[in-house]
């Protein structure tokens, strides 16, 4: 959570209109119901909290709300889930919006009422007058995706709050099958906990085995094989997804994409930018952009061009009908060598 929100609210000093954005939904929605506690105490009135979802109902109806001032003096806390008229739409949205009646609330808010909108978003389109008017007028808060550094901070102190301790091997192990998705290593904290019980230690061989992997993590891990030349290995990776009954093309597809991604790391670590500087420029997690780089020293650049090459063509050999689909990608595996 935001400290210095935090801060602010224990402090009561409060903002007529709240914006909390951001692909963080996890942490957004906890510290949405931690305001709400703050605010409202834990017996909330009906009254006193309401929440609408902007997919459903219009802003201007929820400004009509904020309009409606409490009966008894209390504070009062609107909810809007889903603002996505706030962000840059790439789909035409089936409601109309009326942004002005926000753009004029923020001049004259209602005391004791409190806006809260969420906007589950990176990004925010500021060349709308309404996101300008909320940047000057309101608090807005961001929740961006952890970095690795901050997940290697953030998983023991959840595990502390739940009466159990992890190891530093296990936190990275869970970090390696679940990705930096929050709500997903909260959930799996959760059931770790359970399994060694009050003041029990979380090890990387109990992660191993009840955390379970991805599909990413598998092809992760099978061109992990096939860098290093373990074939053999790679091979019973692929067999155990056939067995899983996984589609080919669906594995195709994400080796398609590990494929890209070392290929843009390596290009782009050449030109001198940093793991962070290329996981920007791409758009992605610096975490995976790190695995791809490693994986990746494995390989020269043409090398990562041919195969890249070779998976684009395998996928559309395969959709054409000229190529059995599990041939397919395992002569694409058995070409894979390092250079």
């Amino acid at each position: 959570m935001d400290r210095q929100l935090l801060r602010e609210i224990k402090q009561k000093q409060l903002s007529a209109v709240y914006l909390f954005y951001g692909e963080e939904t996890f942490s957004m929605e906890e510290t949405c119901e931690w305001m709400t506690k703050q605010l409202l105490g834990e017996q909330v009135d009906p009254w006193n909290k309401v929440v609408l979802d902007l997919e459903e109902v219009p802003i201007q109806q929820l400004v009509q709300e904020a309009e409606t001032a409490s009966f008894f003096g209390d504070l009062r806390l609107i909810i809007g889930k889903n603002a996505s008229f706030l962000t840059p739409q790439t789909k035409r949205q089936e409601l109309e919006h009326r942004p002005e009646a926000l753009i004029t609330y923020l001049q004259d808010p209602v005391p004791g009422n409190i806006i809260l909108l969420l906007c589950p978003s990176a990004k925010l389109d500021k060349r709308r007058k309404v996101v300008k008017e909320i940047e000057k007028n309101a608090r807005v808060v961001a929740f961006p995706r952890l970095s690795e550094k901050e997940l290697v901070k953030w998983i023991p102190g959840r595990c502390k709050q739940l009466n159990v301790s992890i190891t530093e091997p296990a936190v990275m192990h869970l970090i390696r099958l679940v990705g930096n998705d929050l709500r997903q290593i909260y959930q799996e904290c959760v059931k770790l906990a359970t399994y060694v019980g009050k003041s029990g230690k979380i090890t990387p061989e109990i992660v191993e085995a009840l955390v379970p992997r991805t599909l990413e993590q598998d092809v992760f891990k099978l061109t992990e094989y096939v860098s290093k030349q373990k074939i053999d290995e790679a091979f019973n990776i692929w067999y155990d997804l056939l067995y899983q009954k996984e589609e080919p093309i669906r594995i195709l597809a994400l080796l398609i994409r590990q494929f890209r991604l070392m290929l843009q790391t390596k290009v782009l670590g050449a030109q001198g930018k940093s793991e962070k500087e290329i996981a920007a420029f791409l758009g992605v997690h610096p975490y995976p952009v790190k695995l791809a780089a490693r994986q990746g020293k494995a390989f020269t650049e043409s090398k990562l061009r041919s195969l890249l090459a070779e998976a684009i063509r395998a996928d559309q050999e395969i959709k054409a009908g000229k190529l059995e689909k599990h041939l397919a990608v395992e002569r694409l595996l058995l070409c894979v060598q390092p250079s």
